[in-house]
């Protein structure tokens, strides 16, 4: 209903690797993903998100954390990229929106950092997407571990943690890190390197 996203001015079609995405997503609790620089995964699950909220009721009355790091500029990114997904086929739509949040239908989307994160209480929380762990901050990957749910990989609302292929020096020790080598943890982890993305992305990667 709201067409296939864009690229640089060119639409693309559904990938194999989008639906490993949404195959995992559907399957599974807590879920882990490293993958590489250009994929689109923010982009696809700010649709995926968008789409469990109209197609059914399962998600009214709930809340959809989204975490953001390095700042206000990446909330307001991640804003600006939800309410374009209706732009093109619904563009007198306009989100009701209070500071970082969103109504959509009877679902709120909150965009917090990871520092908001102590204050929330997650009683109503159905999603729980942190984008682009790589961008933050020691201070904001310290303060996701107060979520302690994460790093087991049990948390009751669904949770997806993602990351780009590349550990910075940042990640190395810390929440991300410390799933990925815990094999006790229940996290459902996803490994999406060159050979997953679409033709124009692969032929860049080494």
């Amino acid at each position: 209903m709201i067409s296939l996203p864009l690229k640089v001015g060119i639409q693309y079609p559904i990938f194999d690797f989008q639906t490993i995405i949404f195959d995992t997503l559907e399957r599974n609790q807590n879920i882990w993903i490293k993958k590489i620089k250009g994929i689109g995964l923010t982009t696809f699950m700010l649709r995926y998100l968008a789409w469990k909220i109209l197609s059914s009721t399962e998600l009214d009355y709930k809340s959809v954390f989204i975490v953001a790091g390095s700042g206000g500029k990446s909330i307001d990114m991640l804003e600006k990229k939800l309410k374009n997904l209706f732009e093109k086929r619904f563009p007198l739509l306009r989100l009701e929106s209070k500071f970082t949040g969103l109504w959509l239908k009877k679902t709120w989307i909150k965009i917090v950092t990871p520092k908001n994160m102590i204050d929330i209480d997650f009683y109503d929380a159905a999603y729980l997407f942190i984008a682009d762990l790589d961008n933050f901050g020691v201070q904001e990957l310290e303060a996701l571990e107060w979520v302690k749910c994460l790093i087991e990989g049990n948390c009751k609302f669904k949770t997806i943690i993602a990351s780009i292929s590349k550990l910075t020096g940042n990640l190395f020790g810390n929440l991300f890190d410390k799933i990925e080598n815990d094999p006790t943890c229940g996290c459902t982890k996803l490994k999406l390197d060159y050979i997953y993305g679409p033709h124009d992305i692969s032929r860049k990667c080494p």
